[in-house]
């Protein structure tokens, strides 16, 4: 389940549902096994957090979901 890291975040943490390793300078999709919907005129957004993302070069390919994305 996502989490939240703080009670400041501004939004949850996910996970990948199995270990698994990216070569370097590399790139993988990760199976999170989440399900999520969006209020209408709303979306959700995916991002690295800025911690994680600068201690071990981890990028977020992707974005924006649309909320009639399924």
């Amino acid at each position: 389940m996502p989490t939240k890291g703080s009670g400041f975040a501004a939004g949850l943490d996910i996970y990948c549902l199995t270990a698994g390793l990216v070569p370097p300078k590399g790139q993988t999709i990760v199976e999170t096994d989440i399900t999520i919907g969006f209020p209408e005129g709303t979306y959700g957004r995916l991002a690295a957090r800025s911690g994680m993302a600068s201690r071990m070069g981890i990028a977020v390919g992707g974005g924006v979901i649309d909320a009639y994305y399924n």
